[in-house]
């Protein structure tokens, strides 16, 4: 027979077929055909006959089984609020730990440095998960990058040239380069376990094409295809590329790649200052750079399909991912939602 889970009760749903119980039992004794009845394990319906024989009443309020909350716990409240606070303002390298982040091993590490005690790895894992904490993966920042000036360009920098732009009616541009081989596909297929699937590429053939794009907040992308180095010349060539097809004034902020700050591109600008004007990103902070977002997804787009095995089928597919992009311009403002991005949204 298949008795009903009382776990899966409302308190008050329990407690009706408690007083129902009683009110069977005094009518007929038999606690067999009672839980038969009502479809309650034999023993259950004993137990709460014997609490009202026992009171006289029926209790309602049932009393909480298993552990307490927080009882039996390794670590007393302030010292779990120590280890939440440690891993959340701190990396195991400040603290001399043998981890680039907080893995299992290293938090073990903390607690038994703190406090002396050796915890498992299981109970570890209860904790985090108790905490709400998770395995993630990464953000990544340089370690050359410079926090100071990184905030300095979020806060002043950047809001002087969006003032500027509204005042010139200007608008803002980021511009950033890319490059993709055909070698670089890694698309992902299933395949059964244990048996890897193999793929086809070109080696003899080998190509590689590079891109340079700007994108504004309100979804305009601008592109040029070369394969070529990147250089002076051929930054001045985009830069006239995109005066031609713009009646507005652009402030173009790129990274600070050497060809930028190039002494050609500074003397082709020298005269042009009404029609565009050039500024530059924190060192090694791609993050805030929402055209390095349209890289990622054109990289993600050029893993679609077939790989690339003759010469000029690359430059062809990455023209028509291109014009895709170019015509969908909320998929282009959607970049700016990230949160390293809101800034320029």
């Amino acid at each position: 027979m298949k008795y009903i889970d009382l776990r899966t009760l409302t308190e008050d749903a329990r407690a009706e077929l408690k007083r129902v119980t009683i009110r069977m039992f005094k009518k007929d004794p038999n606690k067999s055909k009672i839980s038969r009845q009502l479809g309650i394990r034999r023993m259950t319906i004993i137990e709460w006959v014997q609490q009202y024989e026992k009171t006289g009443k029926i209790r309602i309020k049932e009393k909480q089984k298993g552990r307490k909350k927080g009882e039996f716990r390794t670590l007393n409240p302030e010292q779990e609020k120590s280890i939440q606070k440690t891993i959340i303002e701190k990396t195991p390298d400040q603290l001399k730990f043998d981890a680039a982040l907080w893995n299992i091993k290293a938090i073990q590490g903390l607690i038994y440095h703190d406090f002396r005690i050796k915890m498992p790895y299981r109970t570890v894992c209860s904790y985090l998960s108790r905490w709400g904490f998770t395995p993630q993966r990464p953000y990544k920042r340089a370690y050359e990058q410079q926090p100071a000036k990184v905030q300095a360009f979020l806060e002043i920098t950047y809001p002087e040239i969006k003032a500027r732009a509204k005042k010139e009616g200007g608008e803002i541009h980021w511009g950033d380069e890319a490059g993709i081989s055909n070698v670089d596909h890694r698309p992902r297929g299933y395949a059964p376990k244990g048996k890897t699937p193999v793929l086809i590429l070109s080696r003899a053939n080998r190509e590689r094409i590079n891109m340079i794009s700007t994108i504004t907040n309100q979804g305009k992308l601008r592109f040029m295809i070369y394969q070529e180095k990147f250089t002076a010349q051929l930054f001045i060539r985009f830069i006239k590329r995109l005066i031609k097809g713009n009646n507005k004034k652009i402030f173009l902020i790129v990274d600070n790649l050497r060809v930028h700050h190039a002494k050609l591109v500074k003397a082709f600008l020298a005269d042009k200052t009404d029609k565009i004007e050039l500024f530059y990103l924190p060192s090694y902070s791609p993050e805030h750079n929402p055209d390095e977002y349209l890289n990622g997804d054109l990289k993600a787009k050029m893993n679609e399909g077939k790989p690339a095995l003759k010469k000029g089928e690359m430059k062809q597919k990455m023209l028509k991912n291109l014009r895709s992009l170019q015509k969908q311009t909320k998929r282009i403002t959607a970049y700016f939602r990230h949160p390293k991005i809101q800034f320029a949204a």
